[in-house]
Formats: C-alpha cells, structure tokens, sequence
C-alpha cells in the first residue's frame, strides 16, 4: 500500500521521509501468559443460586467474580486453558460445575459445550511482545520451556524478532487497537514482568475471532505453551520519528545470553546474529519414506507438520524438525553462535521472524487492518 511501510522496508528502500505514512512491525513467538475470561449458560433461570465450582476438560478455574445469582450463568478465569485447542478445532469441551440450589444444597452439573455456547469467551495475554529479550545456554542438561525437550550444554535457544518487534521503536499506549492471533486486540497496557529497559504489553482479544495459524498450543519441556502473532501499523509523524525507524535494526539491537538456570546475563550478541541464517526449512518429498508414524509429525511442537503436506500454515520453523526425520527429509540450516569462545548450535529458536514478517506484510496491504488497527 502506497506510503505504508514494513520497518525492513524502510530500513532497506530508505525512501524520503515525505513519502512515509505508516509503518507496520510484528513479532511472532511461543509465550506463557495467556488466560481464558469466560462466561457460559449452564441451567435455565431461577433453578440454582449460583456456580460454586467449574471445571473444563478436567481444568479447574476460579470462579466467578460476579456469582450471576439465579440466572444459571457460570462465569470464571482459566489460567492455563489448554482445552482451547479443542475449540479451536470445532469440537466440544466437557464442562462440570458444582451449583448451589436455592435451598442451599449442591448438585453437580455436566454440560458439553462448543465455542458458540460461550456467551463471552475474552483471551488476556498479560505478557506479550516482550522487547529485546534473550537466548539461553546450559552447563548442564535441563528440561525447560526454552526448548522442544532437554536443553543440552553446547546449545543455543532464543527468542525474538530484532527490527521487526513494535516496541524496538514505538511506545504502544493502553486502548490502542493491535493485531494479535490473527484478530484485533485491544491494549490494556504493560504487561507482567513489564520495565522500562524491557517493557512488554498486555492485550486482551476474542477467542472466537482468533486463527489457529496466529495462535495455538506449543509443547516444550517445561509443559505446554503457547504460539502467538502480533502486530501494529503506526503513523510516522515527524522527521525524529523517520530517523530513528532507519537506525535500529538487527545488528545493533542486542540479544543477551544467560545461562538459563539462574538466567544471570554472560555476554551479548545481536539480532544479526542469529537470523542471518535459513528463516524457514525445505520439505524434501524425494527422502519421506511415508513412515507410519512419522516421527515429526509426532515430535512437532506445535502440531504444525504433515508428510503428506509438510508444514502447515502454523510452523514457525522452531528448528526442532531438523533432527527428527532419519531420512534427513527436513532441510534447512538453524545456525550456530559464537559464545564466549565457544561455538553453540541453535536447536530452538522460540520466535519466528518468518512469520512476524508475514503479519507486517499482512498489515500493511490489507485494507480492513489498515482501519481496524490504525490509530
């Protein structure tokens, strides 16, 4: 779109400030922080008191906090909603709640529900787009939710997108309308864990507008996880602006290294240096021997491989698959990092710079997110 930018573009065209409206930004990348607000019909009117318990798919939630007395309207807080997935995919999550009658006895209520039975079914991501985070090594091996499995000494895993993350150059406000799981989101303001050297956002979007090629589920060894997309378009208002949009990209934004017990930072690299390498990996159909079960398929993190197809709209190319298939069918080259002297093979990369400059892409040619997101 004519005046609207990706940050790449503009760092790479260069054009005159004159000619620059907007310029989009986005990351991708496996995250922890996501809860589920939600509310569901479970009785008709005037039968029961209240909801006192709910469980999903054998997932306890809080519930409440409006009790929504005698209208047998549960509502509630999943902390860690992994039944989503089946949502997500049209099936149906099995919901018990223990009500109180209005005699003050209990019973115990099972309803099957789809995601057009919530009345309200609100994602809070309370730690998203984290600036300029961090790569992990190990002195000893560890499992953790940095990698696929067990993080090994002489491995490197990280996480983000360099340039192409929004709050590399903008101040993103609460209320601010956002691209995020591939719907618009709106802003609540800084998320947990939020500072100024490394601020993050908190974004609050609808579960039922979201697609799975944007969000889902990612397994790592420290348990099950999250994929999600993010991006914004903002306005370039001034020259300063424009000046400071050119600069900061990859090679002089730095990437800390810690060792991931104890997380204590022991030296720098730069986004330059850990996405110089292939972005996304080949499918070599030639060397699939078809294999009954395949073992990437079954390995992938994010479900996100079939033999059949190869990868799905929802890889994000993490590196795990390089290793998997003994027929080396997976192609592609993760690369290897320079740490202290010592050289350390990336086997995870918990980002996707790939599909962060999808959304970019996305934003900046798609007229609807252009009104929807565009402040």
């Amino acid at each position: 779109m004519e005046g609207i930018f990706t940050v790449e573009e503009l760092q790479n065209m260069l054009p005159e400030y004159r000619e620059v409206d907007a310029v989009t930004c986005a990351t991708f990348a496996v995250i922890s922080a996501v809860s589920l607000i939600f509310e569901f019909k479970f009785s008709e009117p005037g039968k029961f008191k209240k909801a006192k318990k709910i469980t999903i798919e054998g997932e306890k939630t809080l519930t409440g906090p409006a009790p929504n007395e005698t209208l047998g309207i549960a509502d509630g807080i999943a902390s860690k909603p992994l039944f989503i997935k089946k949502l997500l995919n049209g099936e149906s999550v099995t919901a018990t709640i223990v009500a109180e009658k209005m005699d003050g006895s209990t019973a115990t209520i099972e309803r099957k529900l789809h995601l057009k039975d919530f009345l309200y079914a609100k994602l809070l991501f309370t730690r998203v787009c984290v600036k300029n985070y961090m790569g992990f090594v190990t002195d000893t091996p560890v499992k953790t939710i940095f990698a696929p499995d067990t993080l090994h000494p002489g491995e490197f895993t990280f996480s983000g997108c360099g340039t192409l993350n929004p709050l590399e150059h903008f101040n993103i406000k609460p209320g601010e309308k956002i691209f995020i799981a591939g719907t618009t989101g709106l802003v609540t303001g800084n998320g947990t864990r939020s500072t100024r050297e490394k601020p993050n956002l908190s974004v609050m979007c609808d579960l039922k507008e979201v697609k799975q090629e944007y969000f889902g589920l990612f397994r790592t060894g420290g348990g099950t996880e999250y994929y999600v997309g993010l991006g914004t378009i903002k306005p370039v208002e001034n020259y300063e602006e424009y000046r400071k949009l050119t600069v900061k990209s990859h090679e002089n934004i730095p990437l800390p290294v810690a060792n991931v017990n104890g997380r204590k930072p022991i030296t720098t690299l730069t986004y330059k240096d850990v996405w110089k390498f292939d972005e996304s990996f080949n499918f070599n159909i030639k060397k699939c021997r078809k294999c009954n079960p395949c073992l990437v398929e079954e390995g992938c993190p994010a479900e996100a491989f079939s033999k059949d197809e190869g990868f799905l709209p929802q890889c994000m190319f993490c590196g795990k698959c390089l290793t998997m298939c003994p027929f080396n069918a997976i192609e592609g080259n993760a690369g290897t990092v320079e740490i202290n002297g010592k050289s350390h093979r990336i086997t995870f990369r918990q980002s996707s710079i790939k599909k962060a400059r999808e959304i970019a892409e996305k934003l900046k040619n798609n007229d609807d997110f252009d009104k929807i997101v565009k402040v």
